[in-house]
């Protein structure tokens, strides 16, 4: 099967495979609300012009946001996709949400990666979640992409997606606070904080999360533990709170004896 893909949403995951595909120079597909001019090797359709778009494709990528993915699935629905294939790249939401588009085959493609903004050297070396029909194709396009895919399923979607969070979102945001305290404490800004950072992970990557898990949490220091506390009582409740729950954690959980 040759694909013909045609790729619903133009943001930054939309964007991204368009732009993956342009580089490889091979054709691709966007239907969009944006005012965009069609290049060489991606042309760009509007929402008026969607009979068009979906007569021109085999395989269509719905990259739009959750709350929006319902309300397209109810325009495909009433055009003819027999033996197409419809995948949306939601990292929470299931297959199921396609499911009123009968006669197609249908799934989720999620890129685990995250997209700041268009880039398509981030599809690169990864790997997809993927669950619904037709295994084969997901697997040629995570293979299109120098990527992998792994199978997931449904009622593991929702956990799937908050270890995703936690690994991206929620690192990021002790970043921000880490940022803010580093720019007070030393006057100057998150670039002093780069070797640790990167040190941390390489070692998260290097001898796994547990073992490189550091600090007075993971040595059992609670008299500093507190201290810090203390401190951070007056300094912002908010990151009060985040101390004093990582911490806990870290201590009834992730503590290695």
């Amino acid at each position: 099967m040759r694909f013909k893909i045609g790729i619903i949403g133009y943001g930054n995951v939309g964007g991204s495979i368009a732009e993956f595909f342009e580089k490889k120079k091979r054709k691709v597909l966007v239907l969009t609300s944006k005012n965009l001019k069609s290049r060489e090797f991606v042309k760009f359709y509007k929402y008026n012009e969607i009979e068009s778009f979906l007569e021109n494709t085999n395989v269509i990528l719905i990259c739009i946001r959750d709350d929006k993915i319902e309300n397209i699935v109810e325009i495909l629905k009433n055009y003819n996709l027999t033996n197409k294939i419809v995948y949306h790249t939601s990292g929470s939401l299931t297959s199921d949400i396609l499911k009123p588009i009968t006669k197609a085959y249908i799934g989720s493609l999620h890129p685990i990666q995250t997209f700041p903004k268009i880039n398509y050297k981030l599809l690169r070396n990864i790997y997809f979640s993927f669950e619904g029909q037709k295994f084969s194709i997901a697997k040629k396009l995570a293979t299109f992409f120098n990527s992998k895919v792994i199978r997931i399923k449904k009622e593991k979607k929702v956990l799937y997606h908050i270890a995703c969070i936690f690994a991206s979102n929620f690192s990021n945001l002790l970043w921000i606070i880490s940022e803010k305290m580093i720019k007070e404490s030393t006057n100057k800004d998150f670039k002093i904080l780069h070797p640790l950072v990167k040190t941390t992970l390489n070692n998260a990557l290097i001898y796994g999360t547990k073992d490189a898990l550091t600090g007075p949490a993971r040595r059992g220091d609670y008299k500093l533990i507190e201290e810090h506390l203390n401190f951070l009582k007056n300094y912002n409740l908010d990151t009060y709170n985040v101390y004093k729950s990582l911490s806990q954690i870290i201590i009834s959980q992730l503590k290695i004896d």
